[in-house]
């Protein structure tokens, strides 16, 4: 095993078992914050989504919230800019905002960087 195959093994599998263990975490808390992050930031979402609160469904949708607080006003980003819905973001609590930027978000971008090292490491031949 060379130094370049451990660093992506290594690499691949610390962001995948990290993002595996946020994503455990965090589809517990889903069940019981769900009803609070609709409340403030419902008005996203369809009202027919709003009534869907099974596991799956949460999930996603806090992890929706979340990188739509994480990428307010950047424009690069079109599928999480809020439309003019600002004010919703302002209007929650911070303690709020914090679980749903930290915790959902970071265990989806902990999967998409174990993904991006493990296929760099294909694409460049290191496996």
């Amino acid at each position: 095993m060379t130094i370049a195959e451990a660093i992506v093994g290594f690499g691949t599998g610390i962001f995948g078992l990290v993002g595996l263990a946020l994503m455990l975490i965090a589809a517990l808390v889903a069940l019981f914050k769900i009803d609070e992050a609709d409340r403030y930031f419902g008005a996203w979402e369809s009202p027919e989504q709003l009534y869907l609160k099974g596991l799956p469904f949460s999930l996603s949708r806090m992890t929706c919230y979340g990188l739509t607080i994480l990428f307010k006003g950047r424009r690069v980003i079109r599928q999480f800019n809020p439309q003019g819905k600002e004010h919703l973001i302002d209007q929650a609590p911070v303690r709020l905002k914090r679980l749903l930027v930290w915790l959902y978000t970071s265990w989806i971008l902990c999967f998409v960087f174990a993904i991006a090292i493990g296929s760099a490491g294909m694409l460049f031949g290191v496996w």
